[in-house]
Protein backbone atom coordinates (compact mmCIF):
# COMPACT_ATOMS: atom_id res chain seq x y z
CA UNK A 1 0.00 0.00 0.00
CA UNK A 2 1.20 3.56 -0.64
CA UNK A 3 0.79 6.41 1.59
CA UNK A 4 1.41 9.78 0.05
CA UNK A 5 0.86 13.30 1.26
CA UNK A 6 -2.69 13.78 1.73
CA UNK A 7 -4.94 16.66 0.80
CA UNK A 8 -5.18 18.86 3.92
CA UNK A 9 -9.05 18.42 4.42
CA UNK A 10 -9.12 14.89 4.88
CA UNK A 11 -10.92 13.48 8.03
CA UNK A 12 -8.95 10.43 9.46
CA UNK A 13 -10.52 7.03 10.68
CA UNK A 14 -11.06 6.75 13.96
CA UNK A 15 -9.39 3.31 15.34
CA UNK A 16 -9.99 2.36 19.00
CA UNK A 17 -7.16 -0.06 20.59
CA UNK A 18 -7.91 -2.28 23.25
CA UNK A 19 -5.71 -4.47 24.79
CA UNK A 20 -6.85 -7.77 26.28
CA UNK A 21 -5.68 -10.23 29.39
CA UNK A 22 -5.99 -13.15 31.94
CA UNK A 23 -9.38 -13.06 33.28
CA UNK A 24 -7.27 -13.73 36.45
CA UNK A 25 -6.62 -10.33 38.66
CA UNK A 26 -3.21 -12.08 39.78
CA UNK A 27 -1.87 -13.39 36.54
CA UNK A 28 -3.44 -9.97 34.92
CA UNK A 29 -0.98 -8.30 36.91
CA UNK A 30 2.41 -9.93 35.66
CA UNK A 31 0.87 -9.46 31.99
CA UNK A 32 0.44 -6.10 32.03
CA UNK A 33 3.65 -4.15 31.05
CA UNK A 34 3.65 -6.56 28.00
CA UNK A 35 0.20 -5.68 26.68
CA UNK A 36 0.89 -2.23 27.12
CA UNK A 37 4.07 -2.53 25.77
CA UNK A 38 2.86 -3.99 22.33
CA UNK A 39 -0.30 -1.67 22.02
CA UNK A 40 2.51 1.24 22.01
CA UNK A 41 3.87 -0.60 18.92
CA UNK A 42 -0.03 -0.72 17.48
CA UNK A 43 -0.40 3.48 18.66
CA UNK A 44 2.55 4.02 16.67
CA UNK A 45 2.17 2.45 13.79
CA UNK A 46 -1.98 3.38 13.46
CA UNK A 47 -0.13 7.02 13.84
CA UNK A 48 1.88 7.02 10.75
CA UNK A 49 -0.84 6.57 8.41
CA UNK A 50 -2.08 10.13 7.99
CA UNK A 51 -5.51 8.52 7.44
CA UNK A 52 -6.09 7.24 10.79
CA UNK A 53 -6.83 8.24 14.25
CA UNK A 54 -6.02 6.63 17.40
CA UNK A 55 -8.51 6.24 19.84
CA UNK A 56 -7.25 4.46 23.18
CA UNK A 57 -9.45 1.92 25.39
CA UNK A 58 -9.64 3.27 29.00
CA UNK A 59 -8.46 0.45 30.45
CA UNK A 60 -6.86 -3.26 29.73
CA UNK A 61 -9.83 -6.08 29.08
CA UNK A 62 -9.43 -8.64 31.88
CA UNK A 63 -13.18 -9.24 32.71
CA UNK A 64 -16.60 -9.66 30.80
CA UNK A 65 -17.93 -6.59 32.64
CA UNK A 66 -14.97 -4.38 31.44
CA UNK A 67 -15.57 -5.90 28.29
CA UNK A 68 -18.83 -4.47 27.67
CA UNK A 69 -17.87 -0.99 29.33
CA UNK A 70 -14.99 -0.53 26.77
CA UNK A 71 -16.26 -1.56 24.18
CA UNK A 72 -19.49 0.77 25.09
CA UNK A 73 -16.90 3.58 25.13
CA UNK A 74 -15.48 3.24 21.97
CA UNK A 75 -18.45 3.43 20.50
CA UNK A 76 -19.17 6.70 22.10
CA UNK A 77 -15.73 7.97 20.81
CA UNK A 78 -17.56 6.56 17.59
CA UNK A 79 -14.54 4.55 16.51
CA UNK A 80 -15.10 3.37 12.99
CA UNK A 81 -11.98 0.60 13.40
CA UNK A 82 -10.99 -1.57 15.76
CA UNK A 83 -7.83 -3.10 16.69
CA UNK A 84 -7.60 -6.24 19.64
CA UNK A 85 -4.38 -6.35 21.18
CA UNK A 86 -3.61 -9.90 22.68
CA UNK A 87 0.23 -10.73 23.09
CA UNK A 88 -1.10 -13.11 25.63
CA UNK A 89 -3.51 -15.92 26.07
CA UNK A 90 -6.50 -13.07 26.80
CA UNK A 91 -9.84 -15.12 28.03
CA UNK A 92 -11.82 -15.18 24.01
CA UNK A 93 -14.88 -14.73 25.96
CA UNK A 94 -13.81 -11.18 26.26
CA UNK A 95 -13.11 -10.42 22.93
CA UNK A 96 -15.96 -11.83 21.63
CA UNK A 97 -18.09 -9.47 24.37
CA UNK A 98 -16.50 -6.62 23.13
CA UNK A 99 -16.50 -7.29 19.29
CA UNK A 100 -20.38 -8.05 19.31
CA UNK A 101 -21.05 -4.84 21.87
CA UNK A 102 -18.49 -2.75 19.15
CA UNK A 103 -20.48 -4.28 15.96
CA UNK A 104 -17.34 -3.48 14.01
CA UNK A 105 -14.89 -6.19 12.33
CA UNK A 106 -12.03 -6.03 14.29
CA UNK A 107 -8.20 -6.72 14.32
CA UNK A 108 -6.66 -9.47 16.22
CA UNK A 109 -2.87 -8.41 16.57
CA UNK A 110 -0.44 -10.30 18.62
CA UNK A 111 3.56 -10.42 18.41
CA UNK A 112 5.36 -13.26 16.99
CA UNK A 113 7.52 -14.12 20.16
CA UNK A 114 7.94 -17.58 21.47
CA UNK A 115 8.26 -16.38 25.18
CA UNK A 116 4.07 -15.53 24.87
CA UNK A 117 1.17 -17.16 23.62
CA UNK A 118 -0.45 -14.85 22.12
CA UNK A 119 -0.93 -16.82 18.61
CA UNK A 120 -2.88 -19.18 20.73
CA UNK A 121 -4.71 -16.01 22.04
CA UNK A 122 -5.20 -13.83 18.70
CA UNK A 123 -6.08 -18.03 17.01
CA UNK A 124 -9.01 -18.27 20.27
CA UNK A 125 -10.71 -15.11 19.80
CA UNK A 126 -10.82 -15.15 15.71
CA UNK A 127 -12.46 -19.35 16.69
CA UNK A 128 -14.70 -17.51 18.75
CA UNK A 129 -15.53 -14.65 16.65
CA UNK A 130 -16.42 -16.83 13.50
CA UNK A 131 -18.61 -19.25 15.59
CA UNK A 132 -20.82 -16.16 15.68
CA UNK A 133 -20.24 -14.57 12.07
CA UNK A 134 -18.66 -11.64 13.28
CA UNK A 135 -15.67 -10.20 11.28
CA UNK A 136 -12.32 -10.31 12.26
CA UNK A 137 -8.66 -10.96 10.70
CA UNK A 138 -5.50 -12.14 12.49
CA UNK A 139 -2.07 -10.17 12.62
CA UNK A 140 0.69 -11.77 13.63
CA UNK A 141 4.21 -10.28 14.57
CA UNK A 142 5.08 -6.54 15.48
CA UNK A 143 4.57 -4.59 12.64
CA UNK A 144 6.86 -1.91 13.08
CA UNK A 145 9.77 -4.39 11.72
CA UNK A 146 7.56 -5.59 8.79
CA UNK A 147 6.60 -2.79 5.83
CA UNK A 148 3.81 -5.81 4.78
CA UNK A 149 2.27 -6.12 8.46
CA UNK A 150 1.82 -2.42 8.92
CA UNK A 151 0.15 -2.42 4.95
CA UNK A 152 -2.23 -4.57 5.89
CA UNK A 153 -2.82 -3.22 9.28
CA UNK A 154 -3.60 0.62 7.50
CA UNK A 155 -5.79 -1.56 4.95
CA UNK A 156 -7.91 -3.20 7.25
CA UNK A 157 -8.41 -0.28 9.26
CA UNK A 158 -9.06 1.84 6.11
CA UNK A 159 -11.08 -0.88 4.94
CA UNK A 160 -13.49 -1.21 8.17
CA UNK A 161 -13.41 2.87 8.23
CA UNK A 162 -14.99 2.67 4.80
CA UNK A 163 -17.75 0.45 5.80
CA UNK A 164 -18.38 2.10 9.31
CA UNK A 165 -18.72 5.83 7.02
CA UNK A 166 -20.52 4.76 4.46
CA UNK A 167 -23.18 3.83 6.66
CA UNK A 168 -26.17 6.52 7.26
CA UNK A 169 -24.26 8.90 4.47
CA UNK A 170 -26.36 10.04 1.61
CA UNK A 171 -26.73 9.79 -2.62
CA UNK A 172 -28.17 12.14 -4.33
CA UNK A 173 -29.11 11.57 -7.92
CA UNK A 174 -29.68 14.40 -9.82
CA UNK A 175 -32.14 13.60 -12.96
CA UNK A 176 -32.47 9.58 -13.27
CA UNK A 177 -31.67 6.72 -15.83
CA UNK A 178 -29.30 8.37 -18.66
CA UNK A 179 -29.42 7.86 -22.15
CA UNK A 180 -30.81 3.97 -21.15
CA UNK A 181 -27.52 2.65 -18.50
CA UNK A 182 -29.20 0.43 -16.40
CA UNK A 183 -25.52 -0.58 -15.12
CA UNK A 184 -25.98 3.14 -13.24
CA UNK A 185 -29.58 2.55 -12.17
CA UNK A 186 -29.57 1.39 -8.17
CA UNK A 187 -32.14 -0.03 -5.96
CA UNK A 188 -32.61 2.34 -2.85
CA UNK A 189 -33.63 -0.14 -0.76
CA UNK A 190 -31.02 -3.01 -1.75
CA UNK A 191 -28.10 0.26 -0.81
CA UNK A 192 -29.41 0.47 2.33
CA UNK A 193 -29.49 -3.01 3.31
CA UNK A 194 -26.41 -3.74 2.21
CA UNK A 195 -24.10 -0.69 2.53
CA UNK A 196 -25.98 1.66 4.70
CA UNK A 197 -26.44 4.30 2.24
CA UNK A 198 -29.32 6.39 1.48
CA UNK A 199 -30.86 7.43 -1.57
CA UNK A 200 -32.37 10.43 -2.38
CA UNK A 201 -33.64 11.46 -5.98
CA UNK A 202 -33.65 15.08 -6.97
CA UNK A 203 -35.22 16.57 -10.40
CA UNK A 204 -32.50 18.46 -12.82
CA UNK A 205 -35.31 20.98 -12.77
CA UNK A 206 -33.87 22.21 -9.32
CA UNK A 207 -30.57 22.87 -10.70
CA UNK A 208 -32.15 25.34 -13.24
CA UNK A 209 -34.39 26.93 -10.94
CA UNK A 210 -31.08 27.70 -8.23
CA UNK A 211 -28.90 28.79 -10.77
CA UNK A 212 -31.12 31.58 -11.81
CA UNK A 213 -30.72 33.44 -7.88
CA UNK A 214 -26.73 32.81 -8.43
CA UNK A 215 -24.78 35.51 -6.84
CA UNK A 216 -23.75 37.46 -9.82
CA UNK A 217 -20.51 38.62 -8.29
CA UNK A 218 -19.24 35.34 -7.24
CA UNK A 219 -19.98 34.21 -10.80
CA UNK A 220 -18.13 36.88 -12.06
CA UNK A 221 -15.64 36.10 -9.53
CA UNK A 222 -15.39 32.13 -10.58
CA UNK A 223 -15.17 32.95 -14.29
CA UNK A 224 -12.39 35.09 -13.92
CA UNK A 225 -10.64 32.91 -11.29
CA UNK A 226 -10.72 30.06 -14.17
CA UNK A 227 -9.85 31.59 -16.91
CA UNK A 228 -7.06 33.12 -15.66
CA UNK A 229 -5.58 29.73 -14.57
CA UNK A 230 -6.58 27.36 -17.67
CA UNK A 231 -3.49 26.39 -20.24
CA UNK A 232 -5.53 27.80 -23.15
CA UNK A 233 -9.25 29.61 -23.04
CA UNK A 234 -12.08 29.38 -25.78
CA UNK A 235 -14.43 32.59 -25.90
CA UNK A 236 -16.16 31.47 -28.74
CA UNK A 237 -19.60 29.47 -29.90
CA UNK A 238 -20.70 27.23 -27.08
CA UNK A 239 -17.34 28.48 -25.36
CA UNK A 240 -18.81 31.91 -25.21
CA UNK A 241 -18.28 33.53 -21.35
CA UNK A 242 -22.13 33.56 -21.00
CA UNK A 243 -22.80 29.72 -21.06
CA UNK A 244 -19.78 29.01 -18.98
CA UNK A 245 -20.79 31.35 -16.76
CA UNK A 246 -24.08 29.21 -16.89
CA UNK A 247 -22.59 26.67 -16.09
CA UNK A 248 -20.54 27.81 -12.83
CA UNK A 249 -23.81 28.63 -11.77
CA UNK A 250 -25.07 25.52 -11.65
CA UNK A 251 -22.30 23.96 -10.10
CA UNK A 252 -23.19 26.75 -7.31
CA UNK A 253 -26.73 25.39 -7.65
CA UNK A 254 -25.72 21.96 -6.87
CA UNK A 255 -23.32 22.82 -3.87
CA UNK A 256 -26.77 24.24 -2.64
CA UNK A 257 -28.44 21.27 -3.00
CA UNK A 258 -25.38 19.30 -1.57
CA UNK A 259 -25.47 21.47 1.48
CA UNK A 260 -29.45 21.74 1.95
CA UNK A 261 -30.16 17.98 1.69
CA UNK A 262 -26.72 16.72 3.26
CA UNK A 263 -25.84 14.45 0.58
CA UNK A 264 -22.28 12.74 0.73
CA UNK A 265 -21.76 11.95 -3.26
CA UNK A 266 -24.07 12.62 -5.94
CA UNK A 267 -24.88 11.46 -9.45
CA UNK A 268 -25.96 13.72 -12.11
CA UNK A 269 -27.91 13.00 -15.23
CA UNK A 270 -26.51 15.63 -17.58
CA UNK A 271 -27.52 13.48 -20.71
CA UNK A 272 -29.57 14.30 -22.15
CA UNK A 273 -31.76 17.16 -20.43
CA UNK A 274 -28.73 19.42 -19.45
CA UNK A 275 -26.54 18.53 -22.33
CA UNK A 276 -29.11 19.10 -24.60
CA UNK A 277 -31.49 21.99 -23.84
CA UNK A 278 -29.38 23.79 -21.12
CA UNK A 279 -25.38 23.56 -20.23
CA UNK A 280 -23.23 20.32 -20.31
CA UNK A 281 -22.38 19.73 -16.14
CA UNK A 282 -19.01 19.70 -17.23
CA UNK A 283 -17.84 22.44 -14.65
CA UNK A 284 -19.57 20.80 -11.87
CA UNK A 285 -17.42 17.17 -12.86
CA UNK A 286 -14.53 18.71 -12.96
CA UNK A 287 -15.21 21.22 -9.43
CA UNK A 288 -17.04 19.11 -7.17
CA UNK A 289 -14.76 16.17 -7.21
CA UNK A 290 -11.25 18.59 -6.99
CA UNK A 291 -10.00 19.59 -3.48
CA UNK A 292 -10.36 23.18 -3.95
CA UNK A 293 -12.38 26.11 -5.86
CA UNK A 294 -12.14 29.72 -6.78
CA UNK A 295 -12.88 29.62 -2.66
CA UNK A 296 -9.99 28.02 -1.63
CA UNK A 297 -9.27 24.29 -0.14
CA UNK A 298 -12.30 21.83 0.13
CA UNK A 299 -13.53 18.73 0.67
CA UNK A 300 -13.96 16.93 -2.60
CA UNK A 301 -17.48 15.41 -3.17
CA UNK A 302 -17.23 12.57 -5.78
CA UNK A 303 -19.59 13.38 -8.24
CA UNK A 304 -20.18 10.78 -11.25
CA UNK A 305 -21.35 11.97 -14.83
CA UNK A 306 -24.69 10.29 -15.80
CA UNK A 307 -26.48 9.08 -12.52
CA UNK A 308 -24.38 6.62 -12.64
CA UNK A 309 -24.70 4.73 -9.23
CA UNK A 310 -22.80 2.17 -9.10
CA UNK A 311 -19.91 4.65 -10.17
CA UNK A 312 -20.74 7.18 -7.63
CA UNK A 313 -20.39 4.54 -4.83
CA UNK A 314 -16.67 3.34 -6.16
CA UNK A 315 -15.74 6.83 -6.10
CA UNK A 316 -17.30 7.40 -3.18
CA UNK A 317 -15.53 4.20 -1.77
CA UNK A 318 -12.29 4.46 -3.41
CA UNK A 319 -11.89 8.36 -2.18
CA UNK A 320 -12.54 7.01 1.64
CA UNK A 321 -10.09 4.62 1.16
CA UNK A 322 -7.39 6.57 -0.01
CA UNK A 323 -7.94 10.11 0.86
CA UNK A 324 -7.85 11.66 -2.93
CA UNK A 325 -10.65 12.76 -5.29
CA UNK A 326 -11.44 9.96 -7.81
CA UNK A 327 -12.61 10.13 -11.72
CA UNK A 328 -14.83 8.50 -13.80
CA UNK A 329 -14.12 7.75 -17.84
CA UNK A 330 -15.18 5.13 -20.05
CA UNK A 331 -12.99 2.62 -21.09
CA UNK A 332 -12.86 3.62 -24.70
CA UNK A 333 -10.58 2.08 -26.62
CA UNK A 334 -6.91 0.27 -26.47
CA UNK A 335 -3.75 0.72 -28.52
CA UNK A 336 -2.63 -2.16 -29.25
CA UNK A 337 1.17 -1.02 -30.47
CA UNK A 338 1.61 1.18 -27.21
CA UNK A 339 -0.68 -1.40 -24.77
CA UNK A 340 -2.34 1.31 -23.33
CA UNK A 341 -6.46 1.32 -22.46
CA UNK A 342 -7.33 4.73 -23.94
CA UNK A 343 -10.27 6.10 -21.20
CA UNK A 344 -11.73 9.09 -21.44
CA UNK A 345 -14.68 11.49 -20.01
CA UNK A 346 -16.83 12.76 -22.43
CA UNK A 347 -16.38 16.26 -21.10
CA UNK A 348 -14.74 16.95 -17.85
CA UNK A 349 -12.94 15.19 -14.30
CA UNK A 350 -11.43 16.56 -11.67
CA UNK A 351 -8.50 18.94 -12.83
CA UNK A 352 -6.51 17.64 -9.99
CA UNK A 353 -4.82 14.40 -12.20
CA UNK A 354 -3.92 17.06 -14.76
CA UNK A 355 -0.84 17.69 -12.21
CA UNK A 356 -1.53 15.63 -9.51
CA UNK A 357 -1.07 18.77 -7.50
CA UNK A 358 -2.07 20.98 -4.15
CA UNK A 359 -2.30 24.00 -6.56
CA UNK A 360 -5.05 24.61 -8.12
CA UNK A 361 -2.67 26.84 -10.49
CA UNK A 362 -0.39 24.05 -11.17
CA UNK A 363 -3.10 21.64 -12.26
CA UNK A 364 -5.34 23.82 -14.59
CA UNK A 365 -2.18 25.25 -16.41
CA UNK A 366 -2.33 22.02 -18.02
CA UNK A 367 -6.09 21.81 -18.94
CA UNK A 368 -7.97 23.96 -21.55
CA UNK A 369 -11.17 25.51 -22.19
CA UNK A 370 -12.96 24.32 -25.71
CA UNK A 371 -16.58 24.61 -26.25
CA UNK A 372 -18.64 21.48 -25.65
CA UNK A 373 -18.89 19.15 -28.91
CA UNK A 374 -21.92 19.51 -31.71
CA UNK A 375 -22.84 15.90 -30.38
CA UNK A 376 -24.95 17.70 -27.58
CA UNK A 377 -27.59 20.37 -28.39
CA UNK A 378 -26.45 22.34 -25.09
CA UNK A 379 -23.85 25.02 -24.33
CA UNK A 380 -20.77 25.47 -22.43
CA UNK A 381 -16.97 24.29 -22.20
CA UNK A 382 -15.19 20.66 -21.97
CA UNK A 383 -12.29 20.50 -20.16
CA UNK A 384 -9.91 18.40 -21.53
CA UNK A 385 -6.35 17.39 -20.61
CA UNK A 386 -4.05 13.87 -20.34
CA UNK A 387 -3.93 12.64 -16.95
CA UNK A 388 -0.36 13.08 -15.29
CA UNK A 389 1.67 9.76 -14.98
CA UNK A 390 1.51 7.85 -12.13
CA UNK A 391 0.85 4.37 -10.32
CA UNK A 392 -3.27 3.86 -9.56
CA UNK A 393 -5.66 1.69 -8.39
CA UNK A 394 -8.50 1.17 -10.88
CA UNK A 395 -11.74 -0.23 -9.94
CA UNK A 396 -15.77 -0.76 -10.58
CA UNK A 397 -18.54 -2.15 -8.43
CA UNK A 398 -20.68 -3.68 -10.66
CA UNK A 399 -23.78 -6.45 -10.05
CA UNK A 400 -24.02 -9.41 -11.87
CA UNK A 401 -27.53 -11.68 -11.87
CA UNK A 402 -28.10 -9.25 -8.85
CA UNK A 403 -24.99 -9.91 -6.69
CA UNK A 404 -22.09 -7.18 -6.53
CA UNK A 405 -18.74 -7.77 -7.65
CA UNK A 406 -15.30 -5.44 -7.27
CA UNK A 407 -13.14 -5.04 -10.12
CA UNK A 408 -9.94 -3.78 -8.88
CA UNK A 409 -6.58 -3.83 -10.75
CA UNK A 410 -3.05 -2.25 -10.26
CA UNK A 411 -2.28 0.17 -12.92
CA UNK A 412 -0.81 3.69 -14.18
CA UNK A 413 -1.53 6.26 -16.03
CA UNK A 414 1.24 6.83 -18.92
CA UNK A 415 1.60 10.20 -20.01
CA UNK A 416 1.23 10.70 -24.00
CA UNK A 417 1.33 13.76 -25.99
CA UNK A 418 -1.75 15.65 -26.18
CA UNK A 419 -2.07 15.40 -29.84
CA UNK A 420 -2.98 11.39 -29.17
CA UNK A 421 -6.29 12.89 -27.88
CA UNK A 422 -7.07 13.57 -31.50
CA UNK A 423 -6.90 9.68 -31.86
CA UNK A 424 -10.74 9.76 -30.06
CA UNK A 425 -11.74 13.34 -29.17
CA UNK A 426 -9.42 16.51 -28.57
CA UNK A 427 -12.04 18.34 -26.46
CA UNK A 428 -12.39 15.26 -23.64
CA UNK A 429 -9.59 14.64 -20.88
CA UNK A 430 -8.35 11.73 -21.46
CA UNK A 431 -5.80 8.71 -18.99
CA UNK A 432 -3.73 6.45 -20.63
CA UNK A 433 -3.57 3.44 -18.75
CA UNK A 434 -1.29 0.23 -18.10
CA UNK A 435 -2.60 -2.51 -17.21
CA UNK A 436 -1.81 -5.71 -16.43
CA UNK A 437 -4.18 -7.63 -18.21
CA UNK A 438 -4.93 -8.80 -22.04
CA UNK A 439 -7.58 -6.61 -23.27
CA UNK A 440 -9.73 -9.30 -24.67
CA UNK A 441 -9.47 -10.82 -20.70
CA UNK A 442 -10.11 -7.66 -19.64
CA UNK A 443 -13.44 -7.34 -21.71
CA UNK A 444 -14.82 -10.81 -20.80
CA UNK A 445 -14.47 -9.45 -16.65
CA UNK A 446 -15.27 -6.06 -17.27
CA UNK A 447 -19.28 -5.14 -16.27
CA UNK A 448 -19.82 -1.91 -17.11
CA UNK A 449 -18.70 0.92 -19.56
CA UNK A 450 -17.43 3.16 -16.96
CA UNK A 451 -13.97 2.98 -14.80
CA UNK A 452 -12.52 4.88 -11.59
CA UNK A 453 -9.34 5.41 -10.23
CA UNK A 454 -7.81 6.92 -7.55
CA UNK A 455 -3.66 7.26 -6.97
CA UNK A 456 -1.77 4.33 -5.29
CA UNK A 457 -1.61 0.98 -4.65
CA UNK A 458 -4.79 0.21 -2.57
CA UNK A 459 -4.83 -3.65 -3.99
CA UNK A 460 -4.85 -4.57 -0.36
CA UNK A 461 -7.82 -2.51 1.12
CA UNK A 462 -9.94 -3.64 -1.29
CA UNK A 463 -9.79 -6.91 -0.73
CA UNK A 464 -10.33 -6.93 2.93
CA UNK A 465 -12.98 -4.21 1.98
CA UNK A 466 -14.92 -7.11 -0.53
CA UNK A 467 -14.12 -9.77 2.38
CA UNK A 468 -15.41 -7.56 4.95
CA UNK A 469 -18.43 -6.70 2.39
CA UNK A 470 -19.27 -10.76 1.00
CA UNK A 471 -18.59 -8.89 -2.28
CA UNK A 472 -16.22 -10.96 -4.47
CA UNK A 473 -13.30 -9.17 -5.84
CA UNK A 474 -12.07 -9.54 -8.93
CA UNK A 475 -7.93 -8.74 -9.08
CA UNK A 476 -5.64 -7.49 -11.66
CA UNK A 477 -1.97 -6.98 -9.70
Amino acid sequence: MVLPALPNHSDPFRVGIVGFSDGRHRVHQTLEGTILRHGQVLRDVVRADPLLAVVDASEIVHGSKAAQRVAKELRAADVEAAIFNIPVFAFPNFSLIAARVLSLPVLLSSPAEGTLPGLGGILAAHGVLRQVGLKSRKLWGDPRESSELRATLSAFCRAAGAIERMKGSVYGVIGGRSIGMNTGVVDPVEWMRRFGVDVEHIDQLDIVRRAKTADEEEVERAYQWLSDRVGKRSTEGKAAPEHVKTQIKHYMAIRGIIADMGLDFVGIKCHYDLSEYFVTACVSAMLLNDPYDWNGPKASVAMACEADGDGALTMQLLKLLSGYPSLLFDVRSYDFERKLYVCCNCGAQPSWYAARSDSPEENLARVFLEPVISKYGGGGAHFPYVCKAGDITLARLSRVEGAYRLFAARGEFVECPREKMAETCSSWPHGYVKMGIDPRDFIDSFNANHAHVVPGDHLETLTIWGELMGIPVDLVE
